[in-house]
């Protein structure tokens, strides 16, 4: 992502699936998120997720009846706020997050995120968090830092 990115809720499509940055870890099956909900200032609302697994793979199970699911679906919080200032990491600038809904965005490709993002917290979370898809963050070498 070449320009910093500053994109609030409301400036995503609404009503329309898009590709999350994240899925599931055992089969790569992506989630689907859509905008289902955006409150007045378009920083917070809802949504829908869904994701169809691969045949057999272990995330696909009901966790409450052991059953096989090829399709899960819900509904989630999304939204965030920015700081006002930009933080460089890495040699790349960032408006890190000041808050942020269950479902947020990865700050490197846009894209929402419906599982655990990486989370960098910036003086304890005092300046706010960098929040990056688990793609990104390879792609980046954060996750190489963080194993050292």
């Amino acid at each position: 992502m070449s320009e910093v990115f500053r994109r609030l809720l409301k400036d995503y499509p609404f009503n329309e699936w898009l590709e999350a940055a994240d899925g599931c870890d055992v089969c790569g099956a992506r989630y689907q998120v859509r905008v289902v909900g955006v409150d007045e200032t378009g920083v917070f609302g809802s949504l829908e997720w869904r994701i169809t697994h691969s045949p057999g793979c272990p995330g696909s199970f009901d966790e409450e009846t052991g059953e096989e699911v090829s399709s899960q679906s819900g509904e989630d919080v999304v939204g965030w706020e920015f700081t006002p200032e930009p933080f460089t990491f890495m040699g790349r600038q960032y408006y890190p997050l000041k808050s942020r809904a269950n479902v947020g965005p990865c700050l490197e490709c846009g894209r929402l995120v419906v599982g655990v993002p990486l989370i960098l917290f910036i003086d304890g979370g005092e300046k706010g968090e960098l929040d990056f898809c688990w793609k990104c963050a390879r792609k980046l070498g954060i996750t190489r830092l963080i194993k050292r």
